[in-house]
């Protein structure tokens, strides 16, 4: 599976304080030997800060302890309480690693900073923070935030949703695509270096035939696994504090496997949306499946006829998942029934609808495509969900698309899709997957 995830904003986590607040924040992480965890000292100028708080919630504590000046401080779970009336106070606090799915090695691990980057809470109006690292001989790191004078500058939004930092020894490739700068961490036995360079530079530029790619800035995490298909067996997106995107390439993948993938794609696709909460996942996966196949036809990576077949065969997929019960219901509970065919099929079904309606509707020859190009803007920064209305009416101020969004969303049947591609729209499918090299910049590209 292939999903977009993000950490929300916990009910209770601030505390009320009037007026505006700026804060200024140097953290200090100190990554220990074997890369078990981390020493963490934040030095904190401005407040009121009543505690420092991990991103989320974790089924197991993370924090090892805290202190100030070697005065242990009072912790109630992962949270460390703070008294708020001092200006300025350096924190300890100690945290561990928690063991994790991802593919890694004894001499590197990808963490998310929620291991430990704990945030001030109430959280300022104006943060101004720093973070440096200490790493054991011969390791260093790689993250998605920017660095200025040698000190990562994060946003925002690396306190409040998790991204990937991998710790260890490993390679960094860095390079551009159009304006679009890349770090790509490079993790165990992998293709050679130009081949990785050509896949991702590639995925980014047919990411933008939806138009000016919307990330300046973008890190790719490449871990390959011994997995059984010779292809890229996963991806997925995370927003915290920049665009960092996870693929597992399978150990054996070619140059021609990585020549045909579409899962980096997909994950950049999601870069086109606003994070959506959970329960709307079959609109964010069901856009971004749609777009990942529509995309590559436009740039010559797979012929307008084999797009369509593939979204054909995913549809009959979807058509035999599920439980029986409304989209609505599959959406909520996908995680425990595994309906993800279901959800993520009736999602791109309803993306290739939407895109025939605006197509269609008042003879404005309107697009899908030129929808998410307009709103791009109005969510770009967002890292908090927005909602499945708000988002649908940004693509569509009419009204058409949120109301077709929940009449999928009420049904328990999977979509008509034989109606979606019957001959009647042959002309717009033919416009939708029509090959255009100038918004791809791929030429001389074989049809596959």
């Amino acid at each position: 599976m292939f999903l977009c995830l993000c950490g929300c904003h916990q009910p209770g986590d601030t505390v009320p304080a009037p007026g505006t607040s700026a804060l200024a924040a140097e953290y200090t992480i100190t990554v220990l030997d074997g890369l078990r965890g981390a020493q963490v000292r934040v030095c904190l100028d401005g407040g009121p800060v009543y505690a420092l708080v991990p991103i989320g919630v974790s089924p197991t504590t993370r924090l090892r302890g805290a202190s100030r000046d070697g005065d242990v401080l009072e912790t109630k779970g992962d949270r460390i309480l703070l008294s708020g009336s001092e200006r300025v106070r350096c924190i300890d606090y100690a945290t561990r690693f928690e063991p994790s799915w991802l593919p890694s090695n004894g001499s590197t691990i990808i963490s998310s900073q929620a291991q430990w980057l704990w945030r001030p809470s109430p959280f300022p109006d104006d943060l101004n923070a720093s973070v440096r690292f200490v790493l054991p001989p011969g390791d260093h790191v790689s993250l998605p935030w920017p660095q200025v004078d040698g000190a990562y500058r994060p946003d925002d939004s690396a306190f409040f949703a998790d991204g990937y930092a991998v710790f260890g020894r490993f390679e960094t490739e860095r390079f551009s695509s159009g304006t679009t700068r890349m770090e790509v961490a490079l993790l165990g036995p992998r293709p050679p270096d130009d081949v990785v360079r050509r896949w991702l530079e590639r995925a980014v530029r047919v990411a933008s035939a939806v138009g000016p790619f919307p990330r300046s800035r973008v890190h790719f995490v490449v871990a390959p696994a011994d997995v059984p298909r010779g292809d890229v067996a996963f991806g997925m997106l995370r927003r915290g504090g920049g665009a960092s995107i996870l693929l597992v390439p399978s150990t054996n993948a070619s140059s021609a496997a990585l020549d045909g993938d579409w899962v980096a794609v997909h994950e950049l696709s999601h870069l086109w949306l606003p994070p959506l909460a959970p329960q709307d996942r079959w609109l964010s996966e069901g856009i971004t499946t749609y777009l990942q196949e529509i995309l590559r036809a436009r740039c010559g990576l797979q012929t307008g006829s084999r797009a369509w077949s593939r979204l054909f065969e995913g549809f009959e997929r979807g058509r035999r998942s599920g439980t029986g019960r409304s989209l609505a219901l599959e959406a909520r509970d996908m995680d425990r029934t595994r309906a993800y065919h279901r959800v993520y099929w009736a999602g791109a079904a309803f993306a290739l609808e939407a895109d025939l309606r605006l197509r269609e509707d008042g003879g404005r020859g309107d697009t899908l495509l030129a929808a998410l190009r307009r709103a791009g803007p109005t969510w770009v920064r967002d890292v908090h969900p927005v909602g499945r209305s708000a988002f649908l009416r940004a693509l569509d101020p009419s009204g058409s698309l949120e109301a077709l969004g929940e009449a999928y969303l009420a049904r328990s049947a999977f979509p008509d899709t034989d109606r979606l591609l019957s001959p009647a729209h042959r002309a717009l499918r033919d416009e939708i997957t029509k090959r255009d090299e100038d918004a791809c910049g791929i030429s001389s590209e074989s049809f596959r």
